[in-house]
This record gives C-alpha cells, sequence and structure tokens, in this order.
C-alpha cells in the first residue's frame, strides 16, 4: 500500500471517527450528561482539527487528485458533488467552531441542566444543523473517494 492511499484511508477513517464521537456527545447531550456531552465534543474538536491539518499536509505532499472520468462526467458528476462536499465541509467547520466557542463560554457556568440556560437554545438549534451538514459532509466525502478512485472501475 502505498503513503498516499494510507493518508486517503486515516482521512476518511479519521473524519468518520469524529463524527461517531459526535454522535456520542449528542447522546449525552439528550441524557442531559453536561460534562459527558462537553468532553466528547471537545475530543471530536480535537480529532477534526488534527484532521484538517493533516488534510492540508497531504494536498500540499501530494496535490490534488484527478477525476479519471471524462470531461463529460468531471463537470456533470464530480464537480456538483465536489461542490456540495466543500460547500457542507466550510458549513460544518464554522458552525462547530461557532457552538464550540458558546459550549465553552456561555453554556459553561453551573452544572447539569442549569448550565444550558443561557443560549441553549442556539447551541441545540445549532447543533442539529451542525449534525445535519457534518452527515451531508462525510457522505459526500465518500462520494469524492469513490469517484477519484473507483470510477474506472464502476465505468471502464
Amino acid at each position: 500500500m502505498e503513503i498516499k492511499d494510507l493518508l486517503w484511508y486515516s482521512v476518511l477513517g479519521g473524519i468518520t471517527g469524529a463524527y461517531l464521537i459526535s454522535l456520542w456527545g449528542m447522546g449525552a447531550a439528550k441524557q442531559h450528561n453536561v460534562t459527558k456531552h462537553s468532553r466528547l465534543m471537545i475530543i471530536t474538536c480535537t480529532i477534526v482539527g488534527i484532521w484538517l491539518v493533516a488534510y492540508v499536509t497531504k494536498q500540499f505532499m501530494f496535490g490534488r487528485d484527478h477525476f479519471p472520468g471524462t470531461a463529460e462526467h468531471y463537470w456533470q458528476v464530480y464537480i456538483p458533488v465536489l461542490t456540495i462536499h466543500v460547500s457542507l465541509a466550510v458549513t460544518t467547520i464554522g458552525l462547530g467552531a461557532y457552538n464550540l466557542y458558546t459550549g465553552l463560554t456561555r453554556l459553561s457556568m453551573g452544572t447539569g441542566v442549569g448550565a444550558m440556560v443561557s443560549g441553549v437554545t442556539r447551541h441545540r438549534f445549532l447543533g442539529k444543523l451542525l449534525l445535519g451538514s457534518f452527515s451531508g459532509t462525510l457522505i459526500t466525502a465518500y462520494m469524492v473517494y469513490a469517484l477519484l478512485f473507483h470510477w474506472s472501475a464502476i465505468h471502464g
């Protein structure tokens, strides 16, 4: 296995792991376990931050991977999927940063459910949007991977 392939698997595995931990954190929030929710979301954000640095490093080291299909498929299939993926990823990072900030500052006054009185409605609402955008980012990441590395096998 080449290092480039190993990095791709690490990218997909890392972001999938962060997603699963965020689901665990959402479950803790639903159970009003604010301490566990906070810890899991900080872990998720840390993994995503490390992942982002690793992904950018991979891009600089190896460059962009090229879509192996025809020019028509490139514009009609790959570019729309990639555009949606990038849009969702940027949205996810923005919502995640904002919700992390509000979780660490405004909502950390106290313990348990009492900690959630200040700004809980917005934090909860944006958390649900964040989960949706993170889900879409993950799904489209796997789609981009499949288009880049398995298109030839599908349309060979």
